[in-house]
């Protein structure tokens, strides 16, 4: 397999592949767009209205705070508390539950199938079997478990059932089920360890089992797991496995051929060397692996394995094999079309995109592609053309590229809001519904979510919309937009790309000289408009601000340091967002493709990411970044403001002529 270089790695033109598809429509605040029967859809579709009279229930507000009440003495075990009242309220199961789950411990199994039967119709009803089975192992009471446990996928359960299994003296049957668990890329829940030992102490770890574990552990790059499964092997593989593994922490140990001996240890342990080492410096990885496949008697499909990889590791470098894609697999195909992409490699591009399997090749993405490919090569305008326009209407991202690319106007039909008030308040009959609206009201977001899930899966497909308006109606915006995606209500714009604290981000907006529908377009990806949003690493807010940014945000524009619990105002986090971008937008020549790949990985990855990049296509730049989400976060930042510039009154591209290739 020979590769060859391009001339022309810097002659791309097209936007970068892997985005999120997300459908959408785009409607201008105050235009009219024509509606499927030709009638004007006016700006009152594109609002969910909530009925005056939807919630305005007598005596409501005093169950609410009386369910608080209530909540709070059944976790405490103040039974007399609780029992005699609310027993008409949706949310009586969840009291039921509560004080159930405080004393699940003792509860026989009559007791506890006999609370599961009372919670019946409700997510609670396995959430409290699953919490008694739990207890009953935590008390060592395994004969209860074995006679009660069903079959899950929850592996600390599994595992509880194994160690039942081992203690009833049904080890053979336990036995057999180890594997399915033991092999796992990582580490597994301790509440494992004790099944897992037995088996092994009763000599069922094989060699070959040992080896399937490590190098599944080093395929996910858990190395210290993987040090931690050396211990397995015995004198005759340990060798070969410290190899393996001292391969994959320093891959250019493979340079040094005469380390690996050649039987099958050896070059199991070469071949995962040479391919980590591609994803180091793939020229000299594929010099070694030219000499390794020569010098060393790889088994054919050993052989194949190896070479695929580095295949596609040649093409995120820009190298193209010589032989084409004849008899690879669609996923390794796709992956070198990828590559070919990401350098500009058109004509080559054309070829590996058509060698895509049909369902594969009619994506979006695909005919997107396909069609840039033949219009920058020079080998077909006027069908690259044709490609592009079969798809620029969708409602997808690789649509809006292509209106663009072919100077027409993006104008896609949104699916009208139904403002069908009666049948929110027939939704509101339904117990889930019913029960989602209450815990949501009395601030348990967490289960609200979990009836929420639960709603749509038990009710009928034409009810969905009216529960995700119903869900926006009640102010809970974050839920209602993820609950549009769930629902296949892509194109519901009312919902998905609402604009609440719109004073607001238009005020910080015109503070820092920002686009008003930029500004909502980070806070729509970074919160989806929750103002308590927190990520796991401690951003917070709107704008998903770290602290630390924030306190330097504030000691540039002289205000007043802010503390975390600051950050969940909207007014502030917002203010202090628009000055972060505000300075970002500054630093990259009010690029918005270089901000938000910052405001999301950091200003110094991307300028690394810039380094001999000037004059480059900014689409092609992106699909460049290294981090799969910061190029999935541009781009949907890109789609959201395109959206947003309509409905705010800042119409414009998807890019903007200073933003077509890299500064």
């Amino acid at each position: 397999m020979n590769f060859r270089t391009s001339r022309r790695d810097n002659a791309a033109n097209a936007f970068g592949i892997g985005a999120v598809i997300v459908a959408a429509v785009i409607v201008a605040a105050a235009v009219y767009t024509p509606a499927a029967d030709g009638q004007p859809l006016g700006h009152d579709a594109l609002e969910v209205r909530a009925s005056p009279a939807l919630f305005d229930e007598a005596g409501l507000y005093e169950r609410r705070m009386a369910y608080r009440r209530a909540a709070y003495a059944a976790r405490a075990g103040r039974r007399s508390d609780y029992r005699e009242g609310l027993a008409d309220y949706a949310l009586r199961p969840y009291l039921v539950f509560y004080d159930a789950r405080r004393r699940a411990s003792g509860l026989s199994t009559k007791l506890a199938q006999e609370v599961r039967a009372e919670l019946a119709g409700t997510p609670l009803q396995d959430a409290f079997f699953d919490h008694w089975l739990e207890s009953q192992a935590s008390n060592g009471r395994w004969k209860t478990y074995l006679d009660n446990y069903e079959p899950t996928y929850n592996v600390v359960a599994r595992c509880h059932y194994l160690r039942a299994l081992i203690i009833s003296g049904r080890r053979e049957e336990a036995y057999q089920q180890v594997p399915g668990l033991w092999l796992s890329p990582r580490s597994q829940p301790d509440e494992c360890d004790p099944a897992f030992q037995s088996w092994i102490n009763a000599g069922r770890l094989d060699q070959e089992t040992a080896w399937t574990r490590l190098l599944l552990a080093l395929g996910e790059n858990e190395v210290t797991l993987a040090r931690y499964l050396l211990r397995f092997f015995d004198r005759a593989n340990a060798g070969a496995a410290r190899l393996t593994y001292d391969a994959h922490v320093r891959p250019q140990l493979v340079r040094s051929l005469s380390r690996f001996a050649d039987n099958e240890l050896g070059r199991r342990a070469l071949g995962h060397g040479i391919v980590r080492y591609a994803k180091r410096d793939v020229e000299r990885a594929l010099g070694v692996w030219r000499e390794a496949r020569q010098s060393y008697d790889f088994a054919p499909e050993q052989r194949r394995s190896i070479q695929s990889q580095m295949m596609a590791e040649a093409a995120n470098a820009g190298l193209v094999p010589d032989d084409g894609p004849i008899g690879y697999t669609p996923a390794l195909t796709e992956r070198v079309a990828e590559g070919l992409i990401r350098h500009g490699r058109w004509p080559e591009a054309i070829l590996w995109i058509t060698a895509l399997p049909p369902e594969t090749a009619s994506q979006g993405r695909w005919r997107y592609w396909l069609g840039r490919s033949l219009i920058d090569s020079g080998e077909g305008e006027s069908a690259g053309r044709d490609h592009l326009n079969q798809i620029a209407g969708w409602r997808t991202f690789y649509g809006l590229l292509a209106a663009q690319d072919l100077g027409l106007e993006a104008r896609f039909l949104p699916r009208p809001a139904s403002n069908d008030h009666a049948a929110q308040r027939a939704l509101l009959t339904v117990p889930a519904v019913r029960r989602m609206v209450e815990l949501f009201a009395v601030g348990d977001t967490s289960n609200a979510v979990r009836e929420w899930q639960y709603a749509l899966k038990t009710l009928p497909p034409d009810r969905h919309q009216v529960l995700v308006e119903l869900t926006f109606a009640m102010g809970w915006i974050d839920q209602a937009i993820a609950g549009a995606w769930d629902a296949d209500l892509r194109d519901l714009v009312a919902v998905r790309f609402p604009t609440p604290y719109l004073g607001l981000y238009r005020r910080s907006a015109f503070e820092a000289n920002l686009p008003a529908g930029f500004l909502l377009a980070i806070s729509r990806r970074e919160s989806a408009f929750n103002p308590r949003a927190r990520s796991p690493a401690g951003a917070r807010g709107l704008m998903q601000l770290m602290p630390a940014t924030s306190r330097l945000v504030a000691d540039r524009i002289r205000d007043r340091r802010p503390d975390a619990e600051d950050l969940y105002r909207p007014e502030l986090n917002i203010r202090l967002g628009a000055h972060h971008l505000a300075r970002l937008m500054d630093r990259y020549g009010r690029n918005r493709v270089l901000v938000a790949a910052a405001y999301n990985a950091g200003e110094g990855r991307v300028e690394r990411w810039l380094e001999e990049a000037s004059g480059l296509s900014t689409p092609v730049w992106i699909e460049r970044i290294p981090f799969r989400e910061t190029r999935d976060y541009v781009k949907n930042v890109l789609f959201y403001h395109y959206i947003y510039r309509q409905m705010v009154g800042e119409p414009g591209p998807v890019l903007d002529v200073h933003e077509r290739t890299v500064p």
